[in-house]
């Protein structure tokens, strides 16, 4: 049976994919760091080098929920079949 989520997810994942390392790479070749999400996300947290965790604030916290949610809990589930 085919549904849309049969070609819409990957289409979406494609894309998200390509738009990310073609910006990234784009950003690294013409302008070194200054345009990439890590120096994004630096600039956005004021995060300094080996900053310990105790010194974080509420959008450091979020940051890193997000994160987590994305690469671990998708990994397990998607991999593991974890969380269905």
């Amino acid at each position: 049976m085919i549904t849309w989520g049969n070609w819409y997810w990957p289409w979406w994942l494609g894309a998200s994919v390509a738009s990310f390392l073609a910006m990234e790479v784009y950003a690294l070749v013409s302008h070194g760091t200054d345009n990439t999400l890590s120096n994004w996300v630096w600039h956005q947290l004021h995060a300094t080098v080996r900053e310990p965790m105790s010194a974080w604030t509420a959008p450091h916290f979020l940051f890193f929920g997000v994160w987590l949610v994305l690469v671990v809990w998708l990994t397990w589930h998607f991999f593991f079949h974890w969380f269905a």
